[in-house]
């Protein structure tokens, strides 16, 4: 049976626990399981996952112990849930299945401890209880550890991770026309002109290229004489904003009314 079954029917089983016998059975049997995954990862083929399975075995292995020396030995048994475990199955999932079962533990054995009525079982729960502290130390290690390598398995495939948007990426700023199918500024309904349309360089506006080359030959600002080209005021405030002889037929300035732009991230 797979690592990750029976860690959430350990679990389960720890929570319908009503007597103390029946508790520190339980207890005894997550640690006991504790135990067989670490040996299952000591078997691993990455050396950081082979030494920390090894220790994790070692640790579970000595939480069993502390936990069968209770006075109560009538409800203790040997083997169970562990010797049912056949595959570790993902190793990621499995971790943190049975790091919130030394969780459980850890709390159930701290309020037995509470209510301990002999100085025996005080003492046997407050050692369970740093035992398997130890356990779930090893068991966090153990995650960070598997998900170190199952992020380096892309990039040994030739793969890579993808570029999150935003992440020094350039930002291109796109116009946004209104949310209805009419006519807008710069385009218009039933075979009018085209809104805006980006090209290396420049776009077209119904056919004419503004700051870029159409069939090869010289358009926009390029096209115009000295007097009849836009002043250049530097763009407008902020960083990345257009000049005035960049700026496309009914641009608006952001900030001004009626001027609707987002960045999105390019690539």
């Amino acid at each position: 049976m797979e690592a990750l079954r029976l860690i959430k029917t350990a679990r389960h089983a720890l929570a319908e626990a009503r007597h103390v016998p029946d508790v520190l059975a339980e207890a005894r049997q997550a640690a006991l399981l504790t135990e067989a995954v670490g040996a299952r990862l000591a078997e691993s083929e990455d050396e950081e996952l082979t030494g920390l399975g090894q220790q994790l075995s070692e640790a579970g292995a000595h939480a069993a112990l502390c936990l069968d020396r209770s006075v109560v030995r009538a409800a203790l048994v040997s083997g169970g849930r562990a010797a049912r475990l056949t595959d570790l199955g993902e190793a990621e999932p499995a971790l943190g299945a049975l790091d919130g079962l030394l969780q459980d533990v850890g709390e159930t054995l701290v309020v037995l401890a509470c209510g301990a009525d002999t100085e025996s079982l005080y003492w046997t729960c407050i050692d369970g209880v740093d035992a398997v502290s130890e356990c779930k130390d090893l068991t966090g290690r153990l995650r960070e550890a598997a998900g170190r390598l199952e992020g380096a398995e892309p990039a040994a495939l030739g793969g890579a991770e993808p570029e999150r948007a935003g992440c020094g990426a350039p930002l291109l700023v796109v116009r946004l026309g209104p949310p209805d199918g009419g006519a807008a500024d710069g385009g218009a309904a039933d075979g009018g002109a085209a809104n805006e349309v980006p090209v290396n360089g420049g776009s077209v506006n119904g056919g004419q290229a503004i700051g870029g080359s159409l069939n090869g030959g010289p358009t926009g600002e390029a096209g115009l004489s000295g007097e009849d080209r836009p002043p250049d005021d530097g763009g407008p405030p902020g960083e990345g904003g257009p000049t005035v002889r960049q700026r496309a037929p009914g641009y608006l300035v952001p900030g001004a009314a009626g001027a609707s732009e987002v960045s999105v991230a390019v690539g």
